[in-house]
């Protein structure tokens, strides 16, 4: 391979296989990741990483058999950072934990609460080496919500799932882009390009709004509707309040439906701009926009496409709900009955925590079920029967949608209460206020 970044000597021994076969593979995939972004050069990671597993390399060029990673692991190799386990993008990926009462199958004869299929799905082959390798396998498209340990601002890292990168670019002031990889976590190494690099992490959008966002429902359809405006570009947000950490999770989730936006600022809440001034780098904005009454009813219009107003399954857990968001649910279960089936979706981590708290009993009383490590979207569709399904989540709405391409899934989108008013009587009462 030539390459047209520069390497240090031991780059350039690991990509003349001096260190391995794996390494080689892995330095290779990093390098043209390089020539095709047109970076300078790699870049030291000493922050974190996370990837999909359990494939060795989401890039079947790059990929390697089962029988390396079990001499690598062998042979006493780690991973170069602390490395983490993001959920992976399979059709077969089945809950951890709360299978029993997921009656559904999805792509043929993946049944989800077939005990033979779930053993197969853990793939606990891959995960005991990754783990003799040193990964902490968090299975969650949040790993950050139960890692108990975050990169600092600035330090260099490498995560990949989508909602994830702005909460590690955005909120901890860390950097990365959507690499996330064996490769760079088993090398320490990524393409210093975008957002590795200052100069590129400054706004160039500015963005109004004419409604202070304050509701989780509100910043959910907010980020859907900046994604959709601002595409790639880099926005400073402007007007609203101050988030907290679930809605700082569906802001970046709900732009990351809408648009692509791995970096953003909100003066006065994220660190790496106190002021407007900060987050342009002293530059004038190439545009301003107004997120208005108008642009909020229409995004949140866009994620509702229901005819009816019966509901057959309520789903909550996208990006995966934090401990405070199951307290919370908890408590506006208690003593209500569902009449239609409620799945709650939160990290394998967090379940004996949920339990020990007395959660997991509060939910089953009220005829709801905590489930664990996927998504409905990540399994590939909802249970046979099921014509209507109500969420809380953008990503969530946009991504079910796309397991239904011939026969249309009615989606009835809200607020979390909306949810449960739903699940308690079967019927969809929500509408934007």
């Amino acid at each position: 391979m030539i390459a047209m970044v520069f390497l240090k000597d031991e780059e350039k021994r690991i990509l003349q296989g001096e260190e391995g076969h794996v390494a080689q593979l892995c330095m290779e995939f990093i390098v043209e990741t390089a020539n095709v972004a047109g970076a300078e050069k790699l870049v030291d990671l000493d922050g974190t990483g996370d990837f999909h597993t359990p494939r060795t390399a989401m890039v079947p060029f790059y990929e390697f058999p089962f029988e390396e990673l079990k001499a690598l692991a062998e042979s006493g190799a780690t991973f170069k950072i602390p490395t983490f386990a993001n959920k992976s993008p399979f059709g077969e990926l089945t809950p951890v934990q709360g299978w029993e009462h997921c009656h559904m199958c999805t792509y043929g004869t993946n049944c989800h609460d077939d005990p033979e299929f779930h053993k197969k799905a853990m793939h606990d082959d891959y995960y005991a080496l990754y783990r003799k390798m040193g990964m902490m396998t968090t299975h969650s498209c949040a790993s950050y919500l139960t890692a108990t340990y975050l990169p600092t601002m600035g330090q260099h890292c490498s995560w990949n799932e989508s909602s994830a990168v702005p909460y590690c670019n955005a909120v901890l002031g860390a950097r990365t882009n959507i690499d996330g990889s064996f490769a760079t976590c088993f090398l320490g190494k990524a393409a210093y390009y975008d957002m590795h690099v200052t100069e590129n992490r400054h706004a160039t959008i500015l963005v109004k709004t004419e409604r202070r966002i304050q509701s989780d429902l509100e910043w959910d359809v907010f980020g859907f509707a900046v994604g959709e405006e601002c595409g790639v570009a880099i926005p400073c947000l402007t007007g609203t309040a101050k988030p907290n950490t679930t809605q700082f999770m569906k802001l970046n989730s709900g732009m990351n439906t809408g648009g692509n936006v791995r970096m953003y600022h909100i003066p006065g809440s994220t660190p790496e701009a106190h002021t407007v001034e900060m987050a342009f780098g002293g530059k004038k904005p190439r545009r301003e926009t107004m997120i208005g009454e108008a642009e909020l009813k229409r995004a949140y219009e866009t994620l509702n496409y229901h005819t009816a107003d019966t509901v057959d399954l309520v789903y909550l857990g996208c990006p995966h709900l934090n401990i405070v968001d199951l307290m919370l649910l908890a408590r506006k279960l208690e003593g209500k009955k569902c009449k239609v089936p409620l799945w709650i979706m939160s990290t394998p981590w967090l379940y004996s925590v949920a339990k020990d708290l007395g959660y997991v009993k509060t939910f089953k009383d009220a005829g709801a079920y905590l489930m664990t490590g996927t998504c409905l979207a990540a399994m590939g569709g909802v249970p046979e029967g099921v014509k209507n399904l109500a969420v809380d989540s953008a990503k969530q709405s946009y991504y079910i949608t796309g397991c239904y391409p011939n026969d249309p899934l009615g989606v009835c989108y809200g607020s979390q209460d909306d949810c449960i008013d739903a699940a308690v009587t079967g019927r969809w009462h929500g509408e934007w206020k």
